[in-house]
């Protein structure tokens, strides 16, 4: 019997050791990466988990423990990617992209390509990451195209120069229309594909809730169940609650001067929220045109109210990085802060928001009635000019 269960024990332990043995080793060689960092950051369901290497003339290995079930990581470099709109590099910025690379349970992965363009390196090693290369070749230039875009913008507007914003604003807009429908033809033509599912997880906002619903339904049953599947099932119930047609959840957020505001405080007023940050280029360069709408409509019943989401760590830097935007920017309409001590309630996730600037307009009543993404809209300008010139 003491035989038995030891060798029970035994048995046990042996295969708890062989599930804690499993790691993930990824190797790679990037062009122009030198000895810089290459940095790997991913959530596995229920806490982010970082490691970094410093690379060997471009050369590196990163292992670690495997997490429980595929996730997509981003691999970035050290190098320094971002455009930066000033002189220096404390100035507005587009940030660059990372590489999306799937871990998996003892996975062993090679990654080639530049530093400069990490985020479409290739990846090779597994289907999971195959499928992520497919859908990098069916992206082809258009995430380049748009980086470009939006540097185009915000350099014109920065210098004051107004010709030439419509062309430039009509390319964003049919580079992302091309983008989004390259998109969901991915994840029709693979509902079985990780890279499907995470699509869908990171881009439901190109998505009415019906549309958002329906694909997911199209997922083949073990990516609904993934982690980024119970994602997607989320933002559909949020979807729901802050659809367009529907009350706007209600919150209240402190402002810059430590006071409260209570959006359904604003009833009786056509309300645009601004989903904002300090960091975000193009929600800055759209801040001199809020100021135009806001000085032409304020008079006529229009109020607008700022929401920030600040990336600083800690909330005082935060705090003093939006301050500052906003007396720079000159903004004069009411503002909260998304960030706060104990924060209740985060209204970037009670509203379904992932892509910033986003503008939310609601009625006198206090129902949503419009709702855009991006520092361009002329659908804004044509909507507030139908409720308000009469």
């Amino acid at each position: 019997m003491k035989t038995t269960i030891l060798t029970a024990y035994a048995v046990c332990a042996s295969i708890f050791a062989a599930a804690a043995q499993q790691t993930y080793q990824i190797t790679g060689l990037l062009k122009n990466q030198g000895n810089e960092k290459i940095i790997l950051t991913y959530f596995d369901g229920t806490k982010n988990v970082s490691n970094a290497v410093e690379a060997v003339n471009g050369s590196f290995t990163l292992s670690g423990p495997s997490p429980a079930q595929p996730v997509v990581a981003r691999l970035n470099t050290g190098v320094d990617r971002n455009i930066y709109l000033g002189e220096q590099k404390n100035s507005m910025f587009i940030p660059s992209m990372p590489l999306n690379v799937v871990l998996s349970p003892n996975c062993k992965l090679n990654i080639s390509g530049t530093a400069e363009d990490i985020n479409i390196a290739k990846v090779e090693g597994d289907a999971y990451n195959e499928s992520f290369n497919a859908l990098r070749q069916a992206e082809g230039n258009t995430e380049a195209q748009m980086t470009q875009l939006q540097k185009d913008m915000i350099q014109l507007r920065t210098m004051g120069v107004k010709d030439g914003l419509g062309d430039v604003g009509k390319k964003m807009l049919d580079n992302r229309n091309a983008s989004i429908a390259i998109h969901k033809k991915f994840i029709k033509e693979h509902p079985a594909a990780l890279s499907s599912v995470w699509l869908l997880a990171t881009s439901a906002r190109e998505y009415s809730t019906a549309e958002l619903q329906e694909a997911y339904n199209s997922l083949d049953a073990s990516l609904k169940s993934s982690y980024l599947g119970m994602d997607v099932a989320s933002r559909i119930k949020i979807m729901s609650a802050a659809a367009t047609g529907g009350l706007a959840p209600d919150f209240t957020k402190p402002t810059p001067d430590d006071k409260m505001i209570t959006l359904s405080q604003l009833k009786g007023k056509y309300v645009l929220i601004d989903f904002w940050g300090s960091w975000c280029a193009p929600c800055r360069a759209s801040n001199p045109h809020l100021k135009e709408l806001y000085a032409r409509y304020k008079d006529k019943g229009l109020e607008i109210l700022g929401v920030a989401s600040e990336k600083a760590p800690e909330l005082e830097t935060a705090k003093i990085l939006w301050k500052k935007a906003i007396e720079k920017d000159e903004m004069t309409w009411p503002q909260v802060i998304n960030n706060e001590a104990g924060m209740k309630v985060d209204v970037v996730k009670l509203y379904g928001i992932d892509a910033f600037p986003t503008k939310i307009l609601l009625d006198k009543s206090g129902n949503i009635i419009a709702r855009w993404i991006g520092a361009e809209s002329k659908e804004l300008d044509e909507k507030l000019n139908t409720i308000f010139i009469k």
